[in-house]
């Protein structure tokens, strides 16, 4: 029953007959198009639509219309209704608290609602007022930082001060070469919660979709019956395997993964049907409706159990998705002359990417029959191939146009909807939108690959490693996805950062009835560094040796060998960022406090290092390309994906150093597969270098281009100009007409010259090559026929945490952290990048989990993920090894 209800949104009054229903949230986003406030739960979990009501920050998602009889809402929209931004908005883009953006519009209200009672906050007080606001990317210390200097604004300016509130210079327009910090390209929008998302998209006629998922995560179908959801009314189409007019698989790598189950399913999650309707809720509702009859089979639920030899078979070709050997030197002789020699067990659990926007996507043909789906990826051309498979029309007939993610770390590599989104514009006619829930996005997507490890170490007495071998077997979930890779970086960094010459060590993955597990940030060396540097610690105890000097001793360095055989250059930051840790902790152990009784202060050192690029003898390519349009704007088109991390402003700021032109000039249009150059997938670490050389030579290309048209059309010669916003400043006496030449003005005297002005490049990175058999040197070989990858990035953090000696509850209280990743394009970007990795790393390490039983998901929601939150983050130090 709808009841009448008026109260006032940004001050205009609304007056709406609801059902008593309807939430805030739904009525912003689609009765009114305010679509700031983010929908990335709907179950008050994550508090991106956070909205302020009646002077306190409320989440609208769960807060009933019927309820606000003359309340007072106001929207991040609000903020930026005169185009001045809020202080908060500023202080956002300035402190680097913006990467994905998708919780930032509720974590600005939840702040104003602070702001607008304390002046004053203690970092205790801004910790209080957003702890039911969820961020994946920041690891919340740069949010915090942002509060403060907003609120040093609002006080009127005279007590700010930046160094206090950030270390790193505050991000500005005014300086953007490489190594500062210019305000990131995209930071606008997303403070004023602009309609970026594909979530927040519409178009006329749109459809909607919604799948059906599998009930059991093994089971055969015997039968699947549409026929009574199909006469629903709003039901447009049904779409099961048998309407599908091409390939019926996906997969990056392996297309066997079924776009929609037709005989078996093999997890909780995977998608039986889709049904296409005038509503989202009509669809839903229709799911209901189709009839399945399933066969329950035997399932296989741990990684060791798909081993068994009596195991259930979950594919043609058995349970083994991959094996990866190493092999060096002798381990039995090493382990006869070892002094020392440890063994230990370890387990890291299957972890959920928990970003927090739900997978969605848009479709629409036109009437060339050209299928358009704008999305977040990490790969728009790669979406392109497998839509196109799917739909059994040429690539060229597909269109994918990559809207932000609002988060992804390697979980949107793999499609969840687009296909299905695609599909059902194809077959309709009419446009279709799908937007998972988060319980949806959660049994459907893609994890972090549960591991368990076994080592064995042996050292001499003067702290040398001379022995290791491991055993690492993964749980690859139901289908491969990016599976073998991951296997592969596992295998080849087990060891950790360390040159250790008798190494034998198998790592393996196999097939459960789990959901899939593929790509997540760190790819198979965060699961081995877990293991191995348990491992260094336990040698250390065993040999009374200091932990620090341990890993001095073996550390990676220039001139020494990994334990594939790679040599390594003098790239190689280790050891420095392990001086930087240790140093740091030297002067933190000084001021700590003195624990409280029953508890205890522990400290703790590990080290990392991962490749950069895709390495193992593949082609690693991007391309880019640098043009002025007819309207005069200065376009840098590439195909890397910035899913937050800051790869547009990297590369506009590489861009504008190249070419001598102004950052602020680049508008950065990335992985729009009708206008920009291929640049692979944004994964493996590799797009700010792959992608980052190639606008380098696109840039040294449009450079001569800009200066050869300056030249011969207006007579101008380098020292006659400078660049100015829009175009160029002529110096006095250059030219009597004028002194302003726009871009506009100088494309289109170009053009009517013939000259090209544009530069574009494919670069291509240094040659790697496959794992040998043996990573022994022999005689005679070049040494860089064993270079697995072409460069490696290398971290050390220390953890100071005080301990519950009755409880074993842990509180971090200090994480100092070092990354040597070669230049920092955008300094301040680049630290905020590893804090958020902390703080990742700490969830993954003392609270995360994707609990399963027998298949089926427990963790179906952020709150049982149990994802950090802003109270969980530590005090954080950061060093940048360049």
């Amino acid at each position: 029953m709808a009841n009448k209800v008026s109260f006032h949104v940004n001050g205009e009054i609304c007056s709406v007959e609801c059902p008593e229903n309807l939430t805030l949230l739904s009525y912003l986003r689609e009765q009114l198009g305010l679509v700031g406030s983010k929908n990335g739960c709907n179950q008050g979990h994550c508090g991106s639509c956070t909205v302020i009501i009646d002077g306190k920050a409320a989440l609208a998602c769960s807060v009933k219309v019927a309820k606000l009889a003359g309340s007072k809402v106001e929207t991040i929209e609000n903020l930026s209704a005169e185009e001045k931004l809020h202080p908060l908005q500023e202080a956002f883009m300035k402190m680097g608290a913006v990467q994905c953006g998708f919780c930032t519009p509720g974590m600005i209200m939840a702040a104003k609602a602070l702001l607008d009672q304390n002046l004053r906050p203690t970092d205790e007080e801004i910790k209080e007022a957003l702890r039911h606001n969820f961020c994946r990317c920041t690891g919340y210390a740069a949010i915090v930082r942002a509060v403060k200097l907003a609120a040093a604004m609002m006080r009127g300016g005279d007590e700010i001060d930046l160094v206090s509130i950030n270390k790193e210079q505050a991000a500005g327009p005014e300086n953007s070469s490489i190594g500062s910090s210019p305000l990131k390209k995209d930071a606008r929008l997303k403070v004023t919660g602009s309609p970026i998302y594909a979530g927040d998209m519409q178009i006329d006629e749109m459809l909607h979709g919604k799948l059906l998922l599998s009930r059991y995560p093994s089971a055969k179908i015997k039968k699947i019956d549409p026929s009574k959801a199909y006469a629903a009314e709003g039901v447009v189409m049904v779409l099961t395997a048998a309407q599908i007019p091409g390939r019926k698989g996906f997969g990056l790598l392996n297309p066997h993964q079924p776009v929609l189950a037709e005989d078996r399913v093999r997890y909780i999650g995977e998608p039986l049907a889709v049904v296409i309707a005038e509503s989202e809720e009509t669809a839903a509702s229709a799911l209901d409706l189709i009839d399945v009859d399933y066969e329950i089979l035997p399932g296989v639920y741990s990684a060791e159990e798909g081993l068994l030899a009596d195991a259930p078979q979950l594919h043609p070709g058995g349970n083994l998705v991959h094996q990866v050997s190493v092999q060096r030197g002798d381990t039995g002789q090493a382990f006869a002359r070892a002094d020392v020699i440890v063994e230990g067990e370890y387990t890291t659990p299957m972890v959920e990417h928990a970003y927090l926007e739900p997978e969605a996507a848009l479709a629409q043909t036109d009437e060339n029959g050209v299928v358009t789906v704008w999305t977040a990826s990490q790969g728009s051309y790669a979406f392109r191939e497998m839509i196109a498979a799917t739909l059994n029309i040429p690539q060229e007939k597909v269109r994918v146009i990559y809207t932000p993610a609002g988060g992804a770390f390697g979980g949107k590599e793999e499609p969840t909807v687009q296909i299905h989104c695609a599909l059902g514009a194809f077959m309709t006619g009419r446009p279709v939108k799908m937007v998972l829930s988060r319980r949806e996005s959660i049994i459907m997507s893609t994890k972090r690959h549960a591991a368990r490890m076994f080592y064995r170490h042996g050292a001499t007495a003067d702290g040398r490693i001379i022995a290791m071998e491991a055993r690492v077997i993964l749980d690859a979930g139901a289908y491969e996805s990016l599976s073998k890779p991951v296997i592969f970086r596992a295998g080849i960094i087990t060891a950790g950062p360390y040159d250790i010459p008798n190494v034998k060590t198998d790592s393996i993955g196999v097939y459960t009835n789990h959901p899939p597990a593929g790509a997540f940030r760190g790819f198979g060396t965060t699961q081995v560094a877990f293991g191995s540097e348990q491992q260094v610690d336990r040698l250390a105890r065993a040999l009374g040796i200091d932990p620090f000097e341990l890993r001095r001793i073996n550390g990676l360095a220039p001139g020494k060998t990994t334990i594939t055989g790679q040599l390594i250059g003098k790239d190689c930051g280790y050891q420095q960022a392990l001086a930087a840790v240790e140093q740091s902790l030297q002067q933190t152990l000084k001021y700590l406090p003195v624990p409280k009784k029953g508890k205890k202060i522990g400290v703790g050192i590990a080290g990392a290092y991962k490749n950069v690029g895709l390495g193992a003898g593949k082609v690693d390519q991007a391309g880019a390309r640098i043009e002025i349009d007819w309207q005069g704007r200065l376009q840098l088109k590439v195909g890397a994906i910035d899913m937050g991390q800051g790869s547009d402003t990297a590369l506009a700021q590489i861009a504008a150093a190249e070419t001598g032109l102004l950052y602020e000039d680049f508008e950065v249009i990335s992985n729009d597969t009708a206008l920009t150059p291929e640049g692979g997938v944004t994964t493996a670490s590799r797009q700010t270098y792959i992608s980052g050389q190639a606008v380098c030579e696109a840039a040294a290309e449009f450079k001569k281009s800009f200066h050869r048209s300056l030249t011969e059309c207006f007579n101008l010669h380098s020292g006659d100009f400078r660049p100015v916003s829009g175009g160029i400043e002529i110096k006095t006496g250059k030219s009597a007409a004028q002194s302003f030449l726009s871009f506009r003005e100088i494309v289109a005297a170009a053009d009517k010259a013939g000259l090209a002005l544009m530069g574009e490049s494919v670069y291509t990175a240094p040659e790697t090559f496959s794992l040998r058999e043996s990573a022994d040197h022999e005689e005679g070989l070049p040494l860089h026929l064993y270079n697995v990858h072409f460069a490696y990035c290398y971290a050390a953090q220390v953890a100071i945490v005080e301990v519950d000696e009755n409880s074993g509850e842990v509180e971090v209280l200090k994480i100092i952290a070092a990354q040597d990743l070669g230049k920092a394009i955008h300094y301040q970007n680049s630290c905020c990048q590893v804090e958020g990795g902390v703080l990742m790393g700490l969830g993954y390490g003392l609270r995360e989990e994707l609990q399963l039983e027998e298949g089926l998901v427990v963790s179906d929601n952020l709150l049982k993920l149990k994802v950090p939150m802003i109270k969980d983050s530590p005090q954080m130090e950061i060093f940048l090894v360049e």
